[in-house]
């Protein structure tokens, strides 16, 4: 079983609940609770999956729901299931029909050395 798993990932499985703040070097899959800080490279928020915290990501699929504070340095990618709420900052944004954004929202440079840009 330990053969099967990815080094660099972070997969939390449907009715699993995590409290702290977490690094993950690589793919973080959330399906269950976090409750806290998490930073990846690429973060998926399934359909069951709920984050209250902040979170930082390359790119961000989200089907289910993120509260507080989002940041997606590359893409942001938010499905017809799934809910921002709180402050986004992003540097390319995609939502589907159905997709809920609510909260202050903050369009940046993709690049990790810039300083963020205004919405108007």
């Amino acid at each position: 079983m330990a053969d099967s798993n990815q080094s660099g990932c972070l997969t939390v499985g449907e009715g699993v609940v995590l409290n702290g703040s977490f690094v993950v070097p690589d793919i973080a899959s959330i399906s269950g609770s976090i409750e806290g800080d998490i930073t990846a490279r690429e973060l998926i928020v399934s359909s069951t999956g709920i984050i209250k915290g902040k979170v930082t990501a390359d790119i961000i699929d989200l089907r289910g729901e993120i509260h507080e504070n989002l940041t997606a340095k590359k893409s942001l990618f938010i499905r017809s299931t799934g809910k921002a709420l709180g402050s986004v900052q992003y540097a390319e944004i995609e939502i589907e029909k159905g997709g809920y954004l609510q909260g202050a929202l903050q369009k940046i440079d993709g690049d990790a050395g810039s300083v963020p840009t205004p919405l108007v």
